[in-house]
């Protein structure tokens, strides 16, 4: 059966044979199947950096992911690409950017490590990073419900550690929830994913995160902090409510706000006080955890935990009943 024309989707060239197009390999399978649907998806065989596309493994509004090997010594790895209609869009760049320099800059375990950044010949850019097996929070939670303290605390005092060492260079991460928080298969770790709408502190070396206009919100609704709601200046504490937020989700099933649209949550957020934990959850919930998630979750910062080796340490100290 002859093989089928194809657009490769670096190059853009069409032809039959693999050795007219320098970005595929030779052992490419890419021009042994149909026409790609989506003229930017890249193929099996492709050629990015040092590393051979295998598979597409995630897509979302700003780009896709891809499971990638190094052909001599087998290494795995995930290739994250950007969309080509923002290869141009200065925002959405810095935020792309951002996340490889803010992960690199702290350096920690419990952040996906992003080794290579660099960008197609086609114009889209991508970064190379740690490939992990696995599923995030948010996929778990749906799976399940809700977690026990038991489950639930060893997961968040890592996250915290992550936290620590974020906020320790300076790097607020403004995104924190389930989808971001990526649960190592095997129990083999924890890793805060996604930092690209971090916001940097007062002083830091670096240019910050992507452009805002004063008064303007950026994140996820249901889990930002009223600082973060109002469009105020933001620091760690910030995080601290967000991981609240997340925190109280995991234990009892619920979200502490909700509502129809942006800002009847963001409303909630700065003017109500959530239902307590103990009572969305009876008996699941302990006095003690009640206390130390509604802490977090004050409104004004000042009376949140002032750092996230604070809140470690809290959540090191409570019991793990059930």
């Amino acid at each position: 059966m002859p093989a089928v024309a194809a657009a490769c989707p670096l190059c853009g060239k069409t032809t039959h044979a693999k050795v007219d197009c320098p970005f595929i390999s030779a052992g490419s399978s890419f021009f042994d199947g149909p026409v790609l649907l989506d003229p930017e998806e890249l193929a099996p065989g492709c050629l990015v950096g040092d590393y051979q596309i295998e598979a597409l493994i995630g897509k979302g509004g700003m780009g896709k992911v891809y499971r990638a090997v190094h052909p001599l010594i087998g290494k795995k790895v995930a290739v994250k690409v950007l969309n080509g209609s923002l290869a141009d869009n200065e925002n959405a760049v810095k935020r792309f950017t951002l996340e490889a320099r803010a992960v690199n800059e702290i350096r920690h375990h419990n952040l996906v490590d992003i080794f290579t950044f660099g960008r197609l010949p086609d114009g889209r850019w991508y970064h190379v990073m740690e490939y992990l097996e696995g599923q995030n929070l948010a996929e778990l939670l749906h799976q399940r419900g809700r977690l026990s303290s038991a489950e639930a605390l060893p997961i968040f005092i890592e996250v915290t550690k992550a936290l620590e060492a974020a906020h320790g260079k300076g790097i607020v991460h403004r995104d924190l929830k389930p989808d971001n928080v990526f649960l190592v298969a095997g129990g083999a770790a924890v890793k805060l994913l996604d930092f690209g709408i971090a916001k940097l502190m007062e002083g830091h070396a670096f240019t910050s995160g992507p452009r805002t206009m004063h008064g303007s919100t950026v994140g996820t609704p249901h889990y930002m902090s009223p600082e973060q709601a109002r469009g105020h200046k933001l620091d760690g504490r910030s995080d601290i409510y967000a991981l609240g937020v997340l925190l109280y989700q995991t234990v009892t099933g619920e979200l502490p706000f909700d509502g129809p649209d942006v800002l009847s949550v963001c409303r909630k957020h700065v003017m109500e006080m959530p239902i307590r934990p103990l009572m969305r959850a009876p008996g699941a919930v302990m006095m003690d955890l009640d206390r130390v998630i509604m802490k977090m979750l004050a409104k004004a910062p000042d009376q949140r935990y002032q750092t996230a080796t604070e809140v470690r340490a809290a959540l090191e100290a409570l019991p793990r009943l059930r």
